[in-house]
C-alpha cells in the first residue's frame, strides 16, 4: 500500500526531490525532547528487569541500551545543531542511513530484553515491565518515524520478532495468544505509518508546488512590462510589482505592500513634487471602482508627461486587480496619425477633409446664422518657380508663404492649405465687401513680398477668389466651387487680383461646364474637322505646307473658336485624343495630295507629358503610309520650356526618323535664344506680335529682321505668321530674311475638299508644276 489521493503515481515518488527529501530526513530528527523522554523510560524499565531478577544476562542488555541510546541520542544532537545548513542529497542519505540502523538497533534490544526476561525468568512483574515498556515503544514508531517506511519496517520487525519469539517459546497458552493479538497490531502500525506518510508528503509536495507556482508568479509579476497591484477591499496593497512603483514614480526604498491609496497618493507627490490634486485622480478613481465592483479602464497623464493606462478587474470580497500601462508612445503614436490625418505635413496647417469637417460643423451648427467669407487663393507662377529652382525652394516657398497668410487672419480666422499651391481662408463675420476686398488685398501684398530662400530672392504673387454667405448660399461645398471659379476668373484678368463670385460669373461657369460637356461628346462621336491652311514660299510663291488645324461646329453654337475649346481640352483631359485624331486625320489627308506639299501638326505641351509622342505619331504615319519627310511637327515654346530635358529627347528621336521640327510662336516664352541650339529644329515661326507695328514703329521692324537674321544664321528655316495685307508683306520684302509666310492674305484654314480643288486648280493653272502656285 502507498499514498493515497492525488499524489498516489507521483513521479517524484520514485526519487524524492531534495525538498521534499529534506523534510523526510529532518521530521526523523525532529521532536528530540520526546525522543529522550521515551529512552530514559525504556532504560529504566531495563534497569528494573535487572535488578529485580539479578540475572547477568538482563544486565548485558541494559547496558547494551544504555550505549544504543546514547549514540542515537549524540546523532541526533549532531544532525539538529545544524538544522538551518543547507544539506546536499547525499549528506541526507547518509542521516537518514545511520538514523534507521542506530533506531533499529536500539527498537530490536528492546525485543531482546523481552525476550531474554521470558527466557531467563518466571517473574510476571519483570515481563509486565519490559513488555509494557516494549509496547509503549512500538505504539510510538507510527508517530515517531512514519516519514520512512524503511525506518518503520525495521522497527517493527526488530522489536517484535524476538518479543512473539520469547512469548511462543517461553510462555504458556496466554502468551501465545498474546503475541497472535501482535501481528494486526504490527499491521494497524505500518498502515498508520503509511497514511501518515502520505499526509506528509502530500503537503510537502503541495507545499513545493505552490512555491513553484508563487515563484513563477513572483518571476513573472517582476518582469511584466506593466504595473500590477492587488489592493483588498480596504484599498491595501497586498502584491505590488516594481513596475507599478516605477510608473507612479515611487522613490525605490518605498515598499508599497500593506500601504494604503492614501499613502501611495502622498508617495507619488513626494516623489514626483507635484500637486497632489494631480496625484489624487488615480487614487480616487480605483476607490470608486473598489466600491462599484466593476472592471473600468481610463487613461491619465502624470505630471512627467507619462501617459498610463490603468485597468481595473474586481476580485471577489471587494478586492481587485491594478494594471498600469505606459501608453506613451501609443497616445504619441495616435497624435502623430491625427496630426497626418488631418493637417498637411509641410507647411502644418490644416488639410482640404479636416478644414472641410471643421467648417461645416460650424455651418451645420449655426444653421441659417452662419455668416462668414470664403478665399480661395494660389500662387502665381509657382509652376514656373517650383520646375526652375528645384522642389525643395518651392517647398519653402510654400511654408513662407503659409506662414504669411496666417499672420494676415484676423481672430477667428482660419487657413487650409487646399492643394498645391492652394490655400482657402474662411473669415466668420466678415461679410461686407469692402471687407472682403480690404483683406484679400492685404493677402495678396503680404505674400507678394520679396522672400529670401538658400540665396534665391524670390517674388511670388497670388491671386484670389471670394464666395460669401449667406450671399451665394449656406452649402460649403457649393462656397467652394463660387470661390475656385472666381479665382479662376481673377486670373483670367491678370494675375495679383481678386475677384467675387455673382450670378453672372455663375452663369458664365454653367455655360463652361456644358460646353465642356458638348465637348466630351464632339470628341466622343468624332464630330471635330480639321482644316488646313497654306504656308507659301515668299520666293517661288508656291503652297509648300499646310498646317493642321482642328475645327469644332457646335450644333447651336457654330463654329466655337480654338482659343475656346483647345485650353478646355486641355483642363478635361481631352487634349491627348484630339492631338492623335489631327495626327490621324492629317496624315491621311497628306496621302492625296502632290507629293512635295507637306503637313505641319502641332503638338502640345500636355500631349508631351501625357502620351507617348513617339508612338502616338509613328501609329498615324504607319496606318496613313505618309513618309516621315512630309510630316512637321509643331512645337510651342512652353511646351519646350515645360521639360527641356525630356521634350529635346523626344524631338531628337523624331527628327533621327525624317519628321522636320518646327518652332511655333517664337519670340513669346521666356528665353528663346537659350535653348534654340538645344534642340533639333528645322524651321522657326515668328509669331503675329511682331507685325502689329512694323509701320509705325523702325524699331519694331529691326527687331524683327534681328531676329529672322539670327535664325537663318543658325541655319533655320523662318516663317512668319499673320500676314494679312500685302502692305505688311511689300515691308518685308528685302527687309528681313523670311523663307515662307502664313496669314489669310495667302489664304484662311479651309476644310479637305477645298485643299484639294486649290490643288487641282493651281495646279491645273500652272501646267505641269510640281506644286501648285499661289498668282502674286
Amino acid at each position: 500500500m502507498l499514498l493515497t489521493g492525488k499524489y498516489n503515481d507521483d513521479p517524484r515518488l520514485k526519487s524524492l526531490p531534495l525538498e521534499v527529501y529534506d523534510t523526510v530526513v529532518r521530521s526523523l530528527h525532529g521532536d528530540s525532547r520526546t525522543l529522550f523522554a521515551g529512552k530514559f523510560a525504556t532504560i529504566f524499565a531495563g534497569f528494573i528487569a535487572w535488578y529485580k531478577s539479578g540475572e547477568t544476562a538482563l544486565f548485558f542488555c541494559f547496558c547494551a541500551m544504555i550505549v544504543l541510546a546514547a549514540t542515537r541520542a549524540a546523532h541526533i544532537l549532531m544532525f539538529n545543531r545544524n538544522k538551518d545548513a543547507s544539506l546536499s542529497y547525499e549528506d541526507l542519505k547518509q542521516a537518514e542511513f545511520r538514523y534507521r540502523i542506530l533506531s533499529g538497533a536500539y527498537v530490536t534490544m528492546l525485543g531482546v530484553i523481552c525476550f531474554v526476561s521470558l527466557a531467563v525468568t518466571n517473574d510476571a512483574v519483570i515481563h509486565l515491565i519490559v513488555i509494557s515498556a516494549t509496547l509503549a515503544n512500538v505504539a510510538g514508531i507510527s508517530g515517531r518515524n512514519f516519514a520512512s517506511l524503511k525506518v518503520v519496517n525495521l522497527q517493527a520487525m526488530g522489536v517484535t520478532i524476538p518479543l512473539i519469539l520469547g512469548l511462543f517459546l517461553f510462555g504458556n497458552i496466554y502468551h501465545i495468544l498474546l503475541g497472535c493479538l501482535l501481528l494486526p497490531f504490527l499491521l494497524a502500525i505500518q498502515s498508520i505509518s503509511m497514511h501518515l506518510r502520505a499526509t506528509l508528503l502530500e503537503a510537502t509536495f503541495q507545499a513545493l508546488d505552490n512555491k513553484t507556482i508563487a515563484d513563477r508568479f513572483e518571476v513573472a509579476l517582476e518582469n511584466a512590462s506593466h504595473g500590477m497591484a492587488m489592493i483588498d477591499s480596504d484599498g491595501i496593497f497586498l502584491v505590488v510589482n516594481e513596475r507599478f512603483a516605477e510608473l507612479f514614480g515611487l522613490a525605490k526604498d518605498f515598499n508599497l505592500v500593506g500601504s494604503s491609496l492614501t499613502e501611495l497618493t502622498v508617495q507619488t507627490m513626494q516623489s514626483s513634487r507635484s500637486p497632489l490634486i494631480q496625484e489624487t485622480i488615480i487614487s480616487e478613481r480605483i476607490r470608486q471602482c473598489l466600491v462599484g465592483g466593476k472592471r473600468t479602464q481610463f487613461t491619465h497623464t502624470q505630471p512627467n508627461g507619462v501617459t498610463v493606462e490603468v485597468t481595473f478587474n474586481p476580485m471577489s470580497e471587494g478586492a481587485g486587480v491594478i494594471v498600469l500601462e505606459d501608453v506613451s508612445d501609443r497616445v504619441k503614436s495616435e497624435v502623430e496619425i491625427r496630426q497626418l490625418a488631418n493637417y498637411d505635413p509641410l507647411t502644418h496647417l490644416p488639410n482640404r477633409r479636416y478644414f472641410t469637417s471643421l467648417v461645416k460643423a460650424r455651418i451645420e451648427k449655426e444653421g441659417e446664422h452662419a455668416a462668414f467669407s470664403l478665399y480661395f487663393a494660389d500662387l502665381d507662377n509657382f509652376k514656373a518657380i517650383n520646375d526652375s529652382l528645384g522642389h525643395p525652394i518651392g517647398d519653402k516657398l510654400l511654408c513662407a508663404v503659409s506662414l504669411r497668410m496666417k499672420s494676415c487672419l484676423p481672430e477667428g480666422g482660419s487657413i487650409c492649405r487646399f492643394g498645391g499651391d492652394e490655400f482657402v481662408i474662411v473669415l466668420p463675420g466678415v461679410t461686407q465687401k469692402e471687407d472682403c476686398e480690404r483683406f484679400a488685398q492685404r493677402l495678396i501684398a503680404e505674400v507678394s513680398k520679396p522672400v529670401l530662400i538658400d540665396g534665391h530672392l524670390i517674388i511670388v504673387g497670388s491671386s484670389v477668389g471670394i464666395s460669401i454667405c449667406p450671399d451665394n448660399g449656406n452649402d460649403f461645398d457649393q462656397l467652394l466651387k463660387m470661390s475656385d471659379v472666381s479665382l479662376y476668373e481673377a486670373k483670367s484678368k491678370g494675375r495679383g487680383t481678386l475677384y467675387f463670385y455673382s450670378d453672372s460669373l455663375g452663369e458664365k461657369i454653367r455655360r463652361r461646364r456644358e460646353l465642356e460637356v458638348d465637348l466630351r461628346r464632339a470628341v466622343q462621336r468624332g464630330e471635330l474637322t480639321v482644316h488646313y491652311q497654306p504656308l507659301i514660299d515668299l520666293e517661288t510663291r508656291q503652297i509648300t505646307c499646310f498646317e493642321a488645324l482642328v475645327r469644332w461646329k457646335h450644333p447651336k453654337l457654330g463654329y466655337v473658336p480654338p482659343s475656346d475649346f483647345i485650353p478646355m481640352a486641355e483642363e478635361i483631359g481631352l487634349i491627348s485624343k484630339i492631338g492623335r485624331f489631327v495626327l490621324e486625320t492629317a496624315t491621311a489627308e497628306c496621302v492625296t495630295w502632290p507629293n512635295d506639299i507637306k503637313v505641319a501638326v502641332n503638338v502640345s505641351s500636355l500631349q508631351f507629358q501625357q502620351s507617348d509622342v513617339c508612338n502616338v505619331i509613328a501609329t498615324a504615319l504607319r496606318k496613313s503610309g505618309l513618309p516621315t519627310n512630309r510630316l512637321e511637327v509643331e512645337v510651342t515654346e512652353s511646351a519646350v520650356l515645360d521639360d527641356l530635358k525630356e521634350t529635346s529627347a523626344t524631338l531628337r528621336t523624331l527628327a533621327q526618323g525624317g519628321i522636320r521640327i518646327s518652332l511655333d510662336d517664337f519670340g513669346t516664352g521666356f528665353s528663346s535664344l537659350s535653348y534654340l541650339h538645344q534642340l533639333p529644329l528645322d524651321k522657326v515661326k515668328i509669331d503675329r506680335s511682331f507685325l502689329e507695328s512694323i509701320r509705325e514703329d523702325k524699331r519694331s521692324l529691326i527687331l524683327l529682321s534681328g531676329v529672322t537674321h539670327m535664325a537663318a544664321d543658325l541655319g533655320l528655316q523662318v516663317v512668319i505668321e499673320g500676314i494679312e495685307e500685302e502692305e505688311q508683306l511689300a515691308i518685308l520684302r528685302g527687309k528681313v530674311h523670311v523663307n515662307q509666310a502664313q496669314g489669310y492674305l495667302f489664304g484662311k484654314a479651309m476644310p479637305s475638299e477645298a485643299v484639294r480643288e486649290l490643288l487641282r486648280e493651281q495646279t491645273a493653272a500652272g501646267g505641269n508644276s510640281r506644286s501648285a502656285q499661289i498668282a502674286g
